[in-house]
């Protein structure tokens, strides 16, 4: 396991939390770690993941709806997306290859240790946000 993957590991361990599976990831030069979980909403439960490699940065994922993007809602998912993204800084939103409607959070982490404590506001804002948010994004892809 990566000094971060370590060291989250480590800040899990400590605060007895059990929310996240480890998978180390092998034949990739920066040596991920990805740590996967749920995050519980009251309309829905979505997968999240974190990875932790060898740069600078960690990320966090979570995928908010799978094929979201459909035909008749082109034009107003991608326009959501696009506000959304101009209104906040921490996060950002994007389809990906498949259509899925994904939200990224990016961690730079000095040295080889991560803030478990930071990584856990990070994960708290993001809740918060869903739950407002998450409505919304239903209504759009469904309408």
């Amino acid at each position: 396991m990566n000094p971060k993957a370590q060291s989250f590991q480590a800040y899990l361990d400590k605060e007895n939390l059990k929310d996240f599976t480890p998978e180390e990831i092998s034949g990739d030069d920066l040596k991920p770690v990805v740590f996967r979980s749920h995050l519980a909403l009251q309309e829905a439960r979505l997968p999240v993941v974190v990875v932790w490699d060898l740069s600078i940065y960690g990320m966090v994922r979570i995928l908010v709806a799978r094929k979201a993007l459909k035909k008749d809602n082109e034009a107003a998912l991608l326009k959501q997306i696009n506000a959304t993204n101009r209104k906040y800084k921490a996060f950002k939103y994007y389809l990906d290859e498949e259509g899925n409607l994904v939200l990224d959070a990016c961690i730079l982490c000095r040295g080889q240790k991560v803030d478990g404590e930071l990584v856990y506001i990070l994960f708290d804002t993001l809740a918060q946000h869903l739950e407002e948010a998450y409505g919304e994004w239903m209504k759009t892809i469904w309408e």
